[in-house]
């Protein structure tokens, strides 16, 4: 099955080598890859900046609402049945989500 090796670093300098098993139908690697990064970036770059700067907290439940409803504003966005898209959409997480868990954290030695 063809995988993204991912690595994310948390400000607080924890490190996570992920292995995500990309979807059979999946085109292009390079650009899922792309979208991961700017995604997380921007949100890094809200939580860093303008919502921090404005006096608005952000949670981290506050980023995984936004992640869900952008998820289900392009599911909804496809053309496909409403059951299929949300199949996928699950199918998506829950396969992602078990290949984060797998990841074993480390001190990542930011400069």
């Amino acid at each position: 099955m063809p995988h993204l090796d991912y690595t994310a670093v948390t400000s607080g300098g924890r490190a996570f080598d992920m292995r995500f098993p990309l979807h059979p139908e999946t085109t292009s690697r390079d650009q899922v890859a792309a979208m991961l990064t700017h995604t997380l970036a921007s949100i890094n770059d809200t939580v860093a900046g303008g919502a921090a700067a404005a006096g608005s907290a952000v949670s981290d439940g506050d980023i995984l609402q936004a992640l869900a409803m952008a998820m289900a504003v392009r599911a909804r966005m496809i053309e496909a049945p409403p059951a299929t898209s949300l199949r996928l959409m699950h199918e998506l997480v829950d396969t992602a989500y078990a290949a984060a868990l797998q990841a074993q954290d480390y001190s990542a030695g930011r400069s």
